[in-house]
This record gives structure tokens, sequence and C-alpha cells, in this order.
């Protein structure tokens, strides 16, 4: 009997083979997974920066206003342009013309989150 010495794989090392890259390949697709919902979470919190700063924006803006009388008719007018968000309380630092607005948010899922933003403003 003539037996040749033939060489290949076998079955069990393409099974080995193929395990091997179906593990490699879902590895791959869960980081890109992950980083796609990164990518969404730090682009709503870049649309949440850019909206507390254009409200702080038209806050400061509106504080050299003279027709209104008081700090808290002013920032209900600016939020009153942003539907999210609602002032929560206006707190005097001590004998000065610092203050700080205390702000909410209600997000999705009804989460409420509190920003502050501090202003110089003197009473007429």
């Amino acid at each position: 009997m003539n037996l040749k010495n033939e060489n290949g794989y076998t079955l069990v090392e393409v099974i080995i083979a193929i395990a091997i890259c179906g593990f490699g390949l879902a590895t791959i697709l869960g980081l890109y997974g992950m980083g796609f919902e990164t990518a969404m979470v730090s682009k709503n919190i870049m649309d949440q920066s850019l909206e507390i700063n254009s409200i702080t924006d038209e806050i400061s803006g509106t504080l050299g206003d003279k027709s209104l009388l008081t700090l808290s008719e002013k920032v209900n007018r600016v939020l009153a342009k942003f539907p999210d968000y609602t002032l929560k309380e206006i707190l005097k630092m001590d004998a000065s013309t610092l203050y700080t607005i205390e702000i909410s948010q209600h997000g999705l899922q009804g989460k409420e989150k509190s920003f502050f933003i501090k202003v110089y403003w003197r009473n007429p």
C-alpha cells in the first residue's frame, strides 16, 4: 500500500480558525456600537452646553434693559424662548451685586438637571 503524505488543514483546524475570526469580528462590532453610543452622548452634551451658553449670553444681554424691573422678570423673559428650562431660584450673594441664578431643565425620562449662572446686576 502506498500512503501519500497529504498537506492540508483538518476540519478541527478550520473550525478553530472560524471561531477565532468570529470572536474578533464580534469584538470589533461591539467596539463600533460603543463608539456610536459615545458619539451620541457627546453630541447631546455639546447641544446642551450650547443651549446653556445661549441662555447665559441672553440673560447677560438683558441686564442692561431698563424696561423690566426685577432680575427674575428678565430671566423668565429669556427662558420663555427655551421651553425645557425653568427658573428655580435667584440668590443674592451678601451685599454685593453678584447673583446666582439656578435654572432647571426637564429632560427626557423625566430627569431634572440644575444649572447655575452667576451674573452681576445692579437693581436700578
